[in-house]
């Protein structure tokens, strides 16, 4: 006769747990969580704090309480920061000369629309930040992958020292360029040095992910190297297993990619309004060299450094993604198997990196890659052009009208 058993209670799998004890299993995985969050400690910490990282990917604040506190953080913060960038553009944009103006007020708009989607992304992604942790850790540990975390730590915090200095040099430099107006400097800081922190501890994160994705597609070619080329028997289990872990990789990265694609096209537009401005700055005081001092120069070089950067770590990251496949597609296009069944495996392994899903595609147009360099320097250098067109016909409209001005 069959027993009817109650089901467990949550009380009950809690005394059955503590009974048998944490399986080794648990013990490792809490290990890995707390390595990992102890790497990233102060990088999410300061994120957390610029509002480009939600505060649940924190220990400990999981509850709505915090949520509520960041949420009203963020609120406050944009609130000052369009308030301050509107004031910038009434008090010092709009009385500079034609096109200067014109530039200053575009970038402004686009840092404010750009700081506006990194803080929604944030506000978005509040429940699902810690779970994408958390699976990364289960799925390294059931891959018998071992990150190493003092080299991730290094990574940070050679990130965190390169914003430092920019914003070290960029608050230092602002402050003489505008020649210790506190006013001035204050809207200045904050209308294009903070939008630019912002944008940068984001994108820490962004690199963060996308290394990491680069290291396990190295770590997929190196295991399947030594399955097919080293062992006598290859098993086809093993094969399948690393076509199906590449799969994932694949779609991850199209998820980060898809994920960040607003905040890298507003990226790219910020930083191709304010480079050729810089540019087209450097040509008119190598052209009037009465017109600039030594200080701009180095805030104009400051800017130009910053803004090439950002835009080549993007494109590198990405580039190294593809590296690391391009040798796994190298590696398995020069294998030849005796077994029907494994080298079908392959086969259907190759034709599904050959298949092209769009991973480092943004904005439906943007390939993230180095050859994108190339088409961004055909870009501004039409811009470029254009700028010194309207510059020499701005000139030439605004003698003929003093011209008649001073006839009349």
């Amino acid at each position: 006769m069959w027993s009817l058993k109650k089901p467990l209670t949550k009380r009950r799998k809690l005394k059955a747990w503590l009974k048998e004890g944490p399986s080794s299993y648990h013990l490792q995985y809490v290990e890995r969580f707390t390595q990992l969050h102890n790497t990233l400690h102060w990088l999410l910490l300061i994120s957390v704090l610029a509002n480009t990282a939600p505060i649940t990917i924190l220990p400990g604040c999981p509850n709505r309480f915090y949520r509520l506190i960041h949420l009203i953080w963020m609120i406050i913060w944009y609130g000052n920061f369009a308030m301050a960038s509107y004031f910038e553009f009434m008090l010092v944009t709009i009385h500079r000369v034609s096109l200067d103006r014109y530039l200053n007020s575009i970038e402004s708009a686009v840092y404010v629309i750009h700081i506006f989607v990194i803080m929604l992304l944030t506000w978005q992604w509040r429940n699902s930040v810690p779970k994408v942790i958390e699976s990364i850790v289960r799925s390294d540990m059931d891959r018998g992958y071992a990150i190493d975390y003092p080299r991730t730590k290094r990574f940070i915090k050679l990130q965190l020292f390169l914003v430092g200095i920019f914003t070290c040099l960029a608050v230092i430099l602002d402050v003489w360029s505008q020649k210790f107006v506190i006013s001035k400097t204050v809207l200045s800081i904050n209308s294009y040095v903070l939008p630019n922190i912002m944008s940068s501890l984001s994108f820490i994160q962004y690199y963060l992910l996308l290394q990491g994705i680069a290291w396990r597609q190295r770590k997929v070619t190196e295991n399947l190297e030594r399955e097919i080329l080293h062992l006598l028997n290859p098993r086809k289990a093993e094969v399948q297993r690393f076509r199906l872990h590449h799969a994932d990789l694949t779609n991850f990265t199209r998820l980060v990619n898809r994920t960040f694609q607003y905040s890298i096209v507003l990226l790219f537009v910020g930083c191709f309004l304010n480079f050729n401005l810089v540019l087209f700055l450097v040509y008119q005081g190598i052209e009037n060299p009465t017109l600039t001092d030594f200080v701009k120069w180095l805030y104009m070089l400051l800017w130009l450094a910053m803004h090439l950067g950002k835009v080549c770590s993007i494109l590198y990251f990405n580039q190294k993604i593809q590296n690391e496949q391009s040798k796994c597609l190298t590696l398995l296009s020069g294998v030849s198997c005796s077994g029907n069944d494994l080298q079908d495996t392959i086969n259907h392994f190759i034709l599904q990196m050959r298949t092209n899903i769009r991973q480092h595609v943004v904005g439906g147009v943007i390939d993230l890659n180095l050859k994108y360099l190339t088409a961004l320097l055909v870009a501004s250098a039409d811009f470029f052009i254009f700028l010194l067109q309207y510059d020499v016909t701005y000139e030439a409209l605004a003698k003929s009208v003093q011209g008649n001005i001073t006839k009349n």
